[in-house]
This record gives structure tokens, C-alpha cells and sequence, in this order.
């Protein structure tokens, strides 16, 4: 039962296209393709056939009709054919030693009776149609195109692309958009994950994110006491002076905590108005302080993770590494970069493809080229000149010089003594 209707309605699909042309259309055609066949010129339209023009009237065609009409009566046609076998025996009489051609037999007659006949009928169809209703789908036809037999119906010759066009709009589509659309679904559920995790977060520390110390919740009643915790809050100052002493006192609580360990910073926490979320009314950056702030709330989420949730309603996942320092890292969907074109692979692909083939090639000739700039740099600075012939017998002088006045130098006491001791031996 299931066959037979998914193949009637196969049927119901392919009938419209099967009777696209109506009877006088495939009529139109056919005698357009017998044209084609037999006349001299293929490329003749229905009114060339006749000889009249493209606007010409219905007496005009008649007349046309009836003129080249009485030309093709068998009569007519087997008289024309005697003449002019009689004419060119004439011709042939005044040359001498050529063969006299004979009179048309009667089977040459009624081949030309036979083709004059058709090509009548032919000529009494073209002139009924652009003279009757159909002349206006002739014109439609002569205007925008005819279409070709294909074996078993008339087709219009359509743009077929090639292989090559074929994988490029492929690519187009499913690199480009196909690609967008996945990242842009990825992306909003990362997005969707750290805010409902941040909720649950918030929701589970505080409860309904109405006791949060630092929430501006305008229409909700005033905050009751906070439930006990595992580290008992700051009061909410009053003014300017307690709010920096307040500060201050954090500062110096989170630096003890730490104990020297290495915290990466986290960064500022930005609003998430309409994430379902409440939204913080003092930011990291203007208590210059990084990582939680204030009284804590760890939480247990459904994965394992511990979170935590400070005074300013900003959650920390909190994880250890291999040598057991624990790290704190803000939870913020905002972070989550939000996809563009540039990142499908329509545009990195073919970066990817430049940077593997020519890049190389030309990166490797930047690097040359910066390696002589920077060794011309190098030798840029006082200009040094090479010395002369003059310049070297003047050090050589000064080398004497030198060496002269070394000589001339005084000797110690007991040196001097040495050398006078053996002067008076040399005399002895």
C-alpha cells in the first residue's frame, strides 16, 4: 500500500511536466523540424516561407498562400519539369559532342509531383496557424526560443554546469553557510550551558537570587539576612570611608588566603541583562580585586565541578592542577566569542591553502629580506674609516715612542743594585 501511493504520487509529479506542450505546440514543432529537413534555408521562419513579414495581415498571407500555391499544383509542377528538360536540350544542341539529355520519365514526374504535394501541405499548415489562433504561440515561440526533441519529448536546451562548478557551489554552500549555521548553533548552546550553570549556581548559593549582598533587585522586597555560610560576610557600608576600609580589609584576607600561591586573574564581570540572571552592581574593576569577593558559597553543579558564588553574584569554576594549587576561572558568556564568516572554512580554507603553498615561499623571503635589514641597521652609526698608510706609520711612531719611554723607565732598588754589582764584577 505504501508503494503504491508513494508511486502515484511520483506519477502526480512528473504528469505536469510530461504535458507541459499542448497539441498545436507539439504541431508547431513538428513542422518547424520538417522545414528544416527539406527546405534550402533550415533557419527560414513560417513567414519567410511564405515570403511576407513578421506583422503582415490576414490578407496578406492569404494571397501569399494562394500565389506560391499555384506553383505547386501537380499540373504546374510536371510542366515546369518539361520545360526545363526542354531548355537545357537546347543548350546542349549548340555544344557540339555532348549527349542529348532525354524528356522527364514518368517516375521523375511523381517524385516532383510527390515533393511539391508535401511541401503544399506544409504551406497549408503554416499558413492556418499564422493566420488562426496559434499565431500568437508562434511569436511566443519565435521570440523566446524553440525547444529540441531529446528521444522522447521537446526540451529546451539548458545550462548544464560542469564539474568544476559543481564543487565550487558546494563549497560555497556548505563551507559557507551550512558551516555558519553549525558554529552559530554551537555557539549559542555554550552560551546557553554558562548561563543556565551560573543560575543554577546563583540559585542554589543564595536562593532565587534575591539574597544575594550586591544585587540590585529594585522590585523585590528588602533582602532578608543571609543564611549561614562557610565564611560569614562584610556588613554593606554606609558611605564612602567604610566602603574603602571594607576594601581594604579584603584585600588583605585574599592575600593571606592565597599564601603566595599564583592565581591567574579573572576577568571583569560584565552585565548578562536578559540571560535569566540577576546582574551585578559592583564590578572587579572597581574593587580592584581578582577572583571572588566578599563571603563565598561553594556548589556542587551536576557534573562534578565545584563552583563558587561571591557577594557580587559572579560564579567561579574552581579546579586544581597537577601540583594541587587550585584555580578560580569567572564564568562569563559573554566571553564566548560570538561566530562570523571569517571563521567558516569559505575563508579559512582557502587561507590555510595559501599559507601551505605561496605563503611558505613568500615568508621565507620576508625573513631573508628582514635578516639583511636588520644587518644593514647593524652597521649603521659612526662611520669609521679605514686607515691609511699614514695612519699606520704614525701608530708605528707612537708604538716607538712608547717602547723608548718603557726603556727609560726607572728600575726598582734592587734591581739598580743587581745591575752595579754586575758592572763591578765585569771590571774585576
Amino acid at each position: 500500500m505504501k508503494f503504491s501511493s508513494i508511486l502515484s504520487l511520483g506519477l502526480l509529479v512528473v504528469s505536469p511536466l510530461a504535458a507541459a506542450w499542448s497539441k498545436e505546440d507539439r504541431e508547431i514543432f513538428r513542422i518547424r523540424d520538417e522545414i528544416k529537413a527539406h527546405e534550402a534555408n533550415p533557419e527560414q521562419t513560417f513567414y519567410d516561407l511564405l515570403g511576407v513579414k513578421n506583422g503582415a495581415s490576414i490578407d496578406e498571407i492569404t494571397k501569399a498562400y494562394r500565389k506560391i500555391s499555384r506553383t505547386l499544383h501537380p499540373d504546374k509542377v510536371r510542366q515546369q519539369l518539361i520545360a526545363e528538360r526542354t531548355k537545357a536540350k537546347k543548350k546542349e544542341k549548340k555544344t557540339p559532342s555532348v549527349n542529348v539529355s532525354k524528356p522527364p520519365t514518368q517516375k521523375e514526374i511523381k517524385a516532383a509531383v510527390k515533393i511539391a504535394s508535401e511541401r503544399q501541405g506544409r504551406l497549408s499548415l503554416v499558413r492556418n496557424i499564422i493566420s488562426g489562433p496559434d499565431r500568437d504561440r508562434y511569436d511566443h515561440f519565435l521570440k523566446n526560443g524553440f525547444p529540441a526533441w531529446k528521444g522522447t519529448n521537446y526540451y529546451y536546451n539548458r545550462y548544464r554546469p560542469g564539474l568544476g562548478t559543481v564543487l565550487f557551489g558546494v563549497f560555497l554552500v556548505a563551507g559557507g553557510a551550512f558551516h555558519y549555521i553549525a558554529l552559530y548553533m554551537s555557539w549559542k548552546r555554550q552560551k546557553d550551558f554558562v548561563e543556565r550553570y551560573i543560575k543554577f549556581a546563583r540559585n542554589a548559593a543564595w536562593g532565587d537570587n534575591l539574597n544575594i549582598p550586591g544585587i540590585d533587585d529594585s522590585p523585590a522586597p528588602a533582602p532578608a539576612a543571609p543564611a549561614a555560610d562557610d565564611e560569614e560576610g562584610p556588613q554593606l557600608p554606609r558611605n564612602r570611608k567604610e566602603r574603602r576600609m571594607q576594601e581594604q580589609m579584603a584585600r588583605r584576607e585574599a592575600a593571606k588566603e592565597r599564601g603566595g600561591r599564583s592565581r591567574k586573574p579573572a576577568p571583569a564581570a560584565r552585565s548578562n541583562s536578559g540571560s535569566g540572571t540577576a546582574t551585578p552592581r559592583e564590578t572587579v574593576a572597581q574593587t580592584g580585586q581578582t577572583g571572588p569577593t566578599g563571603s563565598k558559597k561553594r556548589v556542587v553543579a551536576e557534573n562534578g565541578k565545584m563552583l563558587v558564588v561571591d557577594s557580587l553574584g559572579d560564579v567561579y569554576l574552581e579546579e586544581q592542577d597537577e601540583d594541587g594549587n587550585t584555580e578560580q576561572w569567572l564564568l562569563d558568556p559573554d566571553e564566548l566569542p560570538q561566530p562570523t564568516i571569517r571563521d567558516t572554512a569559505l575563508v579559512r580554507l582557502p587561507i590555510w591553502a595559501y599559507n601551505r603553498t605561496v605563503g611558505r615561499a613568500l615568508g621565507k623571503n620576508n625573513a631573508e629580506l628582514e635578516i639583511d635589514t636588520e644587518d644593514l641597521d647593524s652597521d649603521d652609526g659612526e662611520i669609521q674609516h679605514t686607515p691609511s698608510s699614514d695612519s699606520a706609520a704614525d701608530d708605528f711612531e707612537l708604538l716607538e715612542k712608547s717602547t723608548d719611554s718603557l726603556g727609560k723607565a726607572k728600575a726598582s732598588g734592587a734591581q739598580t743594585g743587581g745591575k752595579s754589582n754586575k758592572r763591578k764584577n765585569k771590571k774585576r
